[in-house]
């Protein structure tokens, strides 16, 4: 399409989902991929007309929830910072509307007591319902001046956007999408903490509707033991 509000898979956030309409036709999109800078729609099948006006609408609660889980990660990687130290640094993120899984540099398991201070800060983030602060456009040189968190590895332009929510927490470069304000998230739980490499550990955790039905689950798991 010559331009669409879908968002194609980057930066380890899932590519969008929704319907294209062509001239009453209904056309799935599966998944939003980018190729050579193209935005690629994955469809369930090809339209009649390709001549014709389109309609592109992006599945909104699938939107919103990767969104969340977007917005969780950002939170999440500066209490990291806070609780374990600032070498906690990303190596890896996959993000989409059910969980998010973050790797990050550190050499031992994350304790108990860390993962209990880190959900507490994310936590206070979120009640705190700071609104994001989006800057687009910004000089490559100019983000850095203002400290902007930037990762090893990656490969920004001239120009970048920078995200940030409260800056003195959480400031990094990003091109996914964002809640419009932490409150969003409603609630945020780490599930498991584990490794997956020497000097790497993963983090997955939920927030939102996933957050409130994983503790809905849980206590009525408990309450059977109970009776």
């Amino acid at each position: 399409l010559d331009r669409t509000p879908f968002y194609a898979q980057s930066g380890g956030q899932a590519g969008d989902k929704g319907t294209l309409i062509i001239d009453n036709e209904t056309i799935n999109v599966i998944d939003t991929q980018k190729e050579n800078d193209l935005t690629i729609h994955v469809v369930n099948k090809f339209p009649s007309n390709f001549e014709g006006n389109i309609k592109a609408i992006v599945n909104e609660t699938l939107r919103l929830s990767t969104s969340n889980h977007h917005t969780a990660v950002h939170l999440m990687h500066a209490a990291l910072h806070e609780v374990v130290g600032k070498h906690a640094l990303q190596k890896g993120q996959d993000v989409d509307a059910n969980r998010l899984r973050f790797d990050f540099s550190h050499f031992q398991k994350v304790t108990d007591e860390e993962i209990h201070n880190i959900e507490k800060i994310v936590n206070e983030k979120i009640r705190a319902n700071i609104p994001l602060l989006e800057q687009r456009n910004v000089p490559i040189e100019e983000a850095r001046k203002t400290g902007a968190m930037m990762l090893f590895g990656e490969k920004y332009g001239d120009s970048v956007r920078i995200i940030t929510f409260d800056p003195n927490f959480s400031v990094e470069l990003c091109g996914g999408t964002h809640a419009k304000a932490t409150g969003q998230l409603g609630y945020f739980k780490i599930l498991t903490e584990s490794a997956v490499a020497a000097g790497v550990r993963r983090i997955e955790a939920i927030v939102a509707d996933a957050a409130e039905n994983f503790i809905n689950t849980e206590l009525h798991e408990l309450n059977n033991i109970r009776e």
